[in-house]
């Protein structure tokens, strides 16, 4: 079975750095669960770990449902990171989309005797990996599609209930009033009430998980002054350049494009769109706490504590070698 590492929490404790040092001692390579560093054009509100200047490095071509996705690797102190930059922002990357480029580069990784390690704070989509749900593969069904965009959240949520009340019912408050997530649980449920014989995968890695975690106040401090730095360092350019894209798109709800294009617009102050950015990301790294506080596999490590990688690095070599 094959080994991967995985390396998350929530957004700003620092796990890239972690994943790096460890893929320096171990002859690792990183995979970006990042749900928005994986599109191109978004490098520096996503907060890419890739430098001006950096060149990419064409790696192989994965077919996906008919479609061409490059993955690429970029450096980050030496080391490869793969999983930046494969969708465009004008498309969705889907969960199923992310674990097919993921196991790719998986593959290739170990492919070359390396250790595959998994760095980022989106959940579900490390998930996919590791453990296939028996909905991944669930095509996106566009007919109906069409139809249930022009439907409102009541009645999104009477038509999964006339199919699956339990599904509705699994679905927390936020995600029962998500337009988007209602659409996706009324396409599962009813290709599965269509696939009765479809069962659940058996896992083929053997996963050790590694969390970072640090104090509220430390977290909220980290958070300001990265978005300060990601400000400073040309977001608002980044944010212009994107131009006017569809709504819907994921790649439009990254955290800080609504808070400076109220500063393009001139809604919000400097400061004011600074700040507003900072919560956003402040209150998404609260609910990723609370997520991964559900998994009873994550070893837990506090970020700031002395000789962090050290330790890291002895619980890994252990369990990898």
């Amino acid at each position: 079975m094959t080994k991967v590492l995985i390396i998350t929490g929530a957004t700003a404790t620092g796990k890239t750095k972690l994943a790096t040092a460890v893929a320096k001692e171990l002859g690792g390579e990183l995979v970006s669960a990042d749900s928005r560093q994986i599109y191109k054009r978004l490098d520096i509100i996503s907060g890419k770990d890739i430098h001006p200047g950096d060149t990419s490095r064409h790696q192989k071509t994965v077919l996906f449902r008919g479609e061409k996705y490059p993955l690429v690797t970029y450096q980050i102190d030496g080391i490869p990171v793969w999983l930046y930059d494969a969708v465009s922002p004008d498309q969705p990357c889907s969960i199923a989309l992310y674990r097919s480029l993921a196991r790719a580069a998986i593959a290739d990784i170990v492919s070359r005797g390396k250790l595959p390690i998994i760095v980022g704070g989106a959940g579900l989509y490390i998930q996919a990996v590791t453990d296939t749900p028996e909905t991944i593969d669930v095509p996106m069904d566009n007919l109906a599609r069409r139809r249930w965009d022009l439907l409102t959240v009541e009645a999104l949520q009477k038509e999964l209930i006339g199919i699956d009340q339990a599904r509705l019912s699994r679905m927390n408050n936020s995600d029962r009033n998500n337009p988007r997530r209602l659409i996706r649980a009324l396409e599962v449920a009813r290709w599965l009430a269509q696939h009765k014989e479809l069962g659940k995968k058996m896992k083929e890695f053997h996963a050790l998980w590694i969390g970072l975690r640090n104090t509220v106040s430390d977290m909220e401090h980290g958070i300001r002054e990265r978005v300060r730095s990601r400000w400073k360092s040309g977001a608002v350019d980044e944010v212009k350049k994107l131009g006017d894209m569809a709504p819907h798109l994921p790649a439009v709800s990254t955290l800080g494009i609504a808070a400076i294009t109220d500063y393009i617009r001139n809604i919000k102050t400097e400061e004011e769109a600074m700040e507003a950015w900072a919560k956003e990301e402040i209150a998404y790294a609260k609910r990723q706490a609370v997520w991964f506080k559900k998994n009873k596999h994550i070893h837990w490590f506090d970020s700031g504590q002395d000789g962090l990688a050290t330790l890291v690095v002895k619980v890994v070599r252990e369990w990898y070698t």
